[in-house]
């Protein structure tokens, strides 16, 4: 059943757009920072997201497209990715690439807002993607 992947998708891609309207209000849309020490919220509207690969709004659809049937066939078809656990893996990286795709197509850029001052700017997206897809493989070894 590809519920699993559904639902951590659907919560991912709610809890992302959640996060980047509270953001967007917080620095009323100016490129700051908010009253927080750490990590320090900072928008950033990021145009060169999708790592250079899609440099139009139509390439990025394109590349969500290929990524979504990708994982749909991945979670329906291979044996390693048949227990529960792989699949909300793959359904959080899954939203999380909804959601920038969303930003992209509303916005014609990613919302970035996570500043831990030591690594790229990110949001929520992004790490439900890195974290996802980490779940899915850490899965398959054990």
């Amino acid at each position: 059943m590809l519920v699993w992947l559904l639902l951590s998708g659907g919560a991912v891609l709610a809890l992302d757009q959640l996060s980047k309207r509270f953001a967007l209000g917080l620095v009323d849309g100016r490129s700051g920072a908010a009253g927080l020490p750490w990590p320090r919220l900072r928008l950033v509207l990021n145009a060169r997201s999708g790592f250079g690969l899609a440099r139009s709004r139509f390439g990025f659809v394109c590349l969500w497209f290929v990524a979504s049937a990708g994982t749909i066939l991945l979670a329906s078809r291979i044996p390693g990715f048949q227990n529960h656990a792989a699949r909300v893996g793959l359904g959080a990286a899954l939203g999380g690439a909804t959601g920038n795709l969303l930003d992209v197509l509303r916005r014609g850029a990613v919302v970035d807002f996570i500043d831990l001052r030591i690594w790229p700017v990110f949001n929520v997206a992004d790490t439900a993607i890195v974290v996802g897809i980490t779940a899915t493989l850490l899965t398959m070894w054990y």
